[in-house]
């Protein structure tokens, strides 16, 4: 069987899907502060895309590629911000670093649905 991906969504249920930046536990306001500061340093580094990911789910390997592709999109983003280099690309690397560090640790504890096979 095919593994569902993000891009086999209609875009309506692409930009509704997932929670906003942070794990379900935290409160929706806080999620909503969190989502809309990230907004100011990420474009297209969708945290809609990690989340899919994590509900689809899988193996550890499953994660860690959720996890890398979720840092490689935010660097990216990082690397387009305008300004000096130990501006806004500074902040928003430091930012995005902080992030995936974020769903390393607490993506562990109940966020990824691990699944067998």
């Amino acid at each position: 069987m095919k593994r569902p991906q993000f891009e086999d969504l209609t875009p309506d249920q692409q930009a509704q899907f997932g929670n906003g930046v942070g794990p379900y536990w935290l409160s929706d306001r806080a999620r909503a502060v969190i989502t809309g500061a990230a907004s100011w340093f990420f474009d297209e580094a969708s945290w809609r895309h990690h989340d899919f990911g994590y509900a689809v789910g899988g193996d550890r390997y499953d994660r860690r590629r959720c996890d890398d592709k979720f840092l490689a999109a935010m660097l990216r983003d990082a690397m387009r911000q305008n300004g000096p280099i130990f501006g806004r690309e500074l902040v928003a690397v430091l930012i995005a670093i902080i992030f995936y560090l974020a769903v390393r640790i607490g993506g562990q504890f109940g966020s990824f649905q691990y699944r067998d096979g």
